[in-house]
């Protein structure tokens, strides 16, 4: 999901305190949104939707931090060649899962049928679907919690950005790379409800440490690939190296070229010129906000109702 080999780029090229594991207790009295449909997916492969999210939800409030849940809304039309891609995707996860279980209830070796077995439970994490349900009542645990969450009218990462840059949160929690193009100066990744941690991201630092503007660093992500040109043919490894030698060039200059349009003039990398400022352009938050979230208060009956239907003993 995003840039591939972003986060391995970032990891081989920035000072450690750019990109540091922390304790939840270090987000105390901050204000943080969630892309939400990732750690949905995520706590429903894991077979505890609503355990886990009742989890996450108690170790942000138990730190002192306020959430605000992000949920997405549809997709630009963008976009639609992923999702159809995932679809697919599924589809061929879901036929290989019927064609083990049927081949598992010939077998008689144990071994084997343990092999078999655990293939079909990692297949079975490659179909996974949220329902309106699942929604629904993931939405009625955060209502009985008392923490708020907000519908998207498009994707979800973009509205995150928006709360993010009007100082109405202080970062983001999500596992989408795409994130680092909106421009969010602190992103959190690698949740662990385990080991209460997380990683923070600090924009500012890491492009300190790139030496790049803002505008280079999305230009170079956009150009090496996003879910919304998945099928460039640029990798971010050779755009970096373009840049390299584009920074070469600049040097020298007192009123270099843009880096897209010295790419453009002097190389056959960049395919789309336009189709590349548009998708650029797909980075730019609107300045629209929803009105203020209401302070809401938990109802604990309510809470133990819902998770008690779910199988949760309180103590």
């Amino acid at each position: 999901m995003g840039i591939k080999l972003l986060n391995k780029f970032l990891r081989n090229n920035c000072r450690r305190h750019s990109i540091t594991k922390i304790n939840f207790s270090e987000l105390k009295n901050k204000t943080v949104v969630i892309d939400t449909s990732i750690y949905l997916y995520k706590f429903l492969g894991e077979k505890a939707l609503m355990e886990n999210m009742y989890l996450f939800i108690s170790v942000l409030l138990t730190n002192d931090v306020k959430p605000i849940f992000i949920f997405d809304g549809k997709p630009p039309p963008e976009k639609r060649e992923l999702l159809l891609q995932r679809r697919r995707f599924k589809e061929e996860a879901k036929a290989k899962y019927n064609e083990l279980e049927n081949q598992e209830k010939l077998i008689q070796s144990d071994e084997e049928k343990r092999e078999i077995l655990l293939e079909m439970e990692q297949l079975k994490l490659r179909f996974i679907k949220i329902k309106e349900c699942d929604i629904r009542n993931i939405k009625d645990l955060m209502d009985a919690y008392g923490v708020n969450y907000v519908d998207a009218p498009g994707e979800a990462d973009e509205l995150c950005a928006q709360f993010v840059k009007s100082g109405r949160a202080w970062g983001c929690i999500t596992d989408d790379m795409d994130m680092f193009l909106y421009d969010c100066p602190f992103i959190l990744r690698n949740l662990s409800l385990m080991n209460k941690t997380i990683t923070l991201y600090d924009r500012k630092s890491i492009l300190h440490d790139l030496e790049m503007t803002d505008k280079q660093f999305c230009e170079i992500m956009v150009l090496s690939g996003t879910d919304y040109n998945m099928h460039s043919k640029a990798s971010l490894y050779e755009t970096m190296k373009w840049f390299y030698e584009y920074q070469r060039y600049a040097k020298n200059i007192d009123n270099p070229l843009g880096f897209y349009v010295w790419l453009y003039r002097n190389t056959k990398y960049i395919e789309d010129y336009l189709t590349l400022l548009r998708i650029l352009q797909m980075f730019q938050c609107s300045d629209e906000m929803p009105e203020e979230l209401p302070d809401k208060s938990q109802n604990i009956n309510a809470l133990k109702k819902i998770m008690s239907n779910d199988g949760f003993v309180f103590i």
